[in-house]
């Protein structure tokens, strides 16, 4: 006699996160986000004041800018 296939049950893992634990990482990784651009502003003005090396990044962005032309 042919034994009839049985479903296992689901383990937790498997089982959907909670809107609320869905809605804490978000928040999280938008905090995280947020927190990262900010650190990408304090560093775009510290690189501003410098002039030397703002000297140079404007000499590398010609040079970028020829290459594109290339293009």
């Amino acid at each position: 006699m042919a034994k009839m296939p049985v479903e296992k049950p689901l383990a937790k893992s498997d089982v959907p996160a909670s809107p609320t634990v869905n809605a804490e990482y978000d928040a999280r990784e938008r905090r995280y986000r947020a927190e990262e651009a900010l650190r990408d502003i304090e560093r775009a003005e510290k690189h501003k004041k410098d002039k030397t090396l703002m000297k140079d990044v404007k000499a590398c962005a010609k040079e970028k800018m020829k290459t594109y032309d290339k293009l």
